[in-house]
């Protein structure tokens, strides 16, 4: 959760540079495989009624391809851009909650080890990327 109160945006913005972990943000290892903590840096601006926040996070992503089922990491910056009307009433805006959306939207239902990967034998389960198959 990344809670920033209204009052605490200056005119001239507020910068912010946090590691966040996942469950920091509400996620779960079922929604999406983060390995590192997350970096989030952002800059919020007071536009009249709103506040524009421009966000940057990295983090180390961790993905199962979908033929083979190997295991891969791969580093990852990804950049956001959030509006939030002011509302008399509220005095936060959750900037974590927004981040967590773009990340689970974003995460690939399939993700392949490379391009031309030849998966794994349905008979013996053998890696065909690694080795020949003996099944006849």
């Amino acid at each position: 959760m990344i809670k920033i109160s209204i009052r605490d945006i200056p005119s001239k913005g507020l910068d912010i540079d946090r590691d966040v972990s996942m469950e920091g943000l509400g996620l779960s290892c079922e929604e999406v495989d983060i390995r590192t903590p997350i970096n989030v840096k952002a800059h919020l601006e007071k536009t009249g009624n709103v506040v524009i926040a421009a966000a940057r996070i990295r983090a180390e992503f961790g993905f199962l391809c979908a033929r083979c089922l190997q295991e891969m990491s791969e580093a990852q910056e990804r950049s956001y851009k959030f509006d939030f009307e002011l509302d008399p009433a509220v005095e936060y805006i959750d900037l974590g909650e927004e981040i967590r959306q773009e990340i689970i939207m974003a995460n690939p239902a399939r993700v392949l080890c490379r391009k031309d990967c030849k998966g794994i034998c349905p008979k013996c389960g053998v890696n065909l990327n690694v080795e020949k198959c003996k099944c006849v």
